[in-house]
């Protein structure tokens, strides 16, 4: 296969349907924003409608489906336990059927219940196609909550009386003149809005991974909720709301008692993690909380040196719209004892002796001195993370999604491991590109 034979192209299947084949010939855009905290992941598809095919035939049907307020049915919310290469148990006979179900084949062996060659190259074919899961051919916790969520997203999708469902991937073929294929899967998303124009006649459709009409965004209430974990919260919210979820962070603060008073499930849990100092991202149907330390933490997936003909373009910049504080101060007095603990995390250049350090004060509630001084660090981060940020647009990358590091190179002050915060992979009739938008990794608190 020559290099002129590379290409990239969409695989789109409405309401558990593949269309790929017949859309191709209308498709004039498919944009995915992949983000890493605080906002749903989106889905644009653009249509050509010369001939009033896409309004005349599905688009009532598709609006219709799309008010349908119906609620989904989870599969599994469990993380079942590890499984490994010469594992022989009933785990990963379960793992071995989800996979089957997945679309990765077992061809010789199928669901045994035992973890030999063939399923290892399966599980790491299935890591491999979801990145920034790491290639090791065991199914832990990660792996198992991404099964899981594409399970719940694959289920969801062919329920009836659901919201109209979109799932949709990027394909980029033959990109390095070897002939094999790269795939971004975007996942599963609910049409949220359909536009109709013209002339020329064109229909943009948008769908989000969390609707904005969805009960977990718009309902408020008011709630106690006493001695709960957070990951205990998150998964009867998700419950609640037909979602899985993924709680990756090591901590897992616990609560003798916290209000949730109106507010919606999605406002109340995003308070929660950045009171922790962890993330909310709302993805697949999907909950999932993570630590940004641990993903900045992760190793660099590519290098991008100015001037070396990697990227189309980039613009960096430095600042915020908020206060930089140099020093933050956690502090808790025991009502118990009267007993103060109390800690302060620094900046990794503090300066001892300047004027214009400014210092964070935040009361919570912490256990130990050294609870104090995690939580500063991370609120310290918390408030800190747009220091520098950079925008690249590169050609079409799947591996460049939000939560993966990269380094820059020769960009002067710019220089150093950035965490990517979105990415914009647009798929067009002029071709693949994929703009990231990076902030620079917090290092040294």
């Amino acid at each position: 296969m020559s290099d002129e034979a590379r290409r990239a192209y969409a695989q789109i299947i409405f309401q558990g349907v593949d269309i790929s084949g017949s859309i191709r010939p209308y498709l004039k855009s498919l944009t995915y924003t992949d983000n890493e905290e605080g906002e749903t992941d989106d889905l644009q598809i653009v249509l050509h409608d010369r001939e009033d095919v896409w309004l005349q035939k599905w688009l009532s049907e598709a609006i219709e489906a799309s008010a349908s307020n119906t609620e989904a049915k989870v599969v599994s919310t469990e993380i079942p336990a590890t499984c490994r290469y010469g594992y022989k148990n009933d785990t990963v006979k379960y793992m071995q059927q989800c996979l089957l179900d997945l679309g990765y084949d077992l061809p010789k062996y199928g669901a045994d219940g035992s973890f030999g060659t063939e399923t290892l190259a399966a599980v790491k074919a299935f890591q491999r196609d979801h990145p920034p899961l790491e290639v090791d051919g065991s199914c832990g916790p990660k792996t198992w909550a991404e099964i899981i969520m594409l399970l719940n997203a694959q289920a969801n999708s062919s329920a009836s009386g659901q919201s109209f469902s979109i799932q949709a991937s990027i394909v980029r073929q033959n990109w390095k003149g070897d002939g094999k294929e790269d795939v971004l899967g975007c996942g599963n998303f609910e049409l949220d809005d359909v536009q109709a124009s013209g002339p020329p006649s064109q229909i943009s459709l948008k769908a989000t991974s969390l609707p904005f009409s969805a009960s977990i965004r718009q309902t408020k209430k008011n709630k106690p909720w006493e001695a709960y974990y957070l990951s205990g919260i998150l998964s009867e919210l998700a419950k609640d709301n037909g979602m899985s979820v993924m709680y990756l962070p090591d901590g897992d603060p616990y609560y003798e008692r916290v209000e949730q008073f109106e507010m919606s499930d999605i406002a109340f849990l995003s308070k929660l993690c950045k009171d922790a100092g962890y993330s909310l991202k709302c993805t697949n149907n999907s909950l999932v909380v993570f630590d940004q330390v641990e993903y900045e933490a992760k190793d660099i997936v590519r290098t991008i040196t100015k001037g070396d003909g990697s990227y189309e373009r980039y613009t960096m910049s430095s600042g915020t719209a908020g206060t930089q504080y140099a020093s933050c101060r956690v502090s808790y007095v025991d009502p118990s004892t009267g007993q103060t603990k109390a800690a302060v995390a620094k900046v990794s250049d503090y300066k001892e002796n300047s004027k214009t350090n400014q210092q964070l004060e935040i009361t919570a509630k912490v256990s130990s001195i050294a609870e104090a001084l995690a939580l500063a660090e991370k609120q310290l981060r918390l408030h800190n993370k747009y220091e520098k940020t950079a925008k690249v647009t590169l050609p079409g990358d799947p591996y460049m999604v939000a939560g993966v590091t990269v380094e820059l190179k020769g960009f002067g002050a710019w220089n150093g491991k950035y965490i990517i915060r979105q990415s914009v992979h647009k798929l067009s009739q002029s071709g693949y590109t994929t703009e990231i938008a990076l902030r620079k990794v917090l290092g040294g608190y």
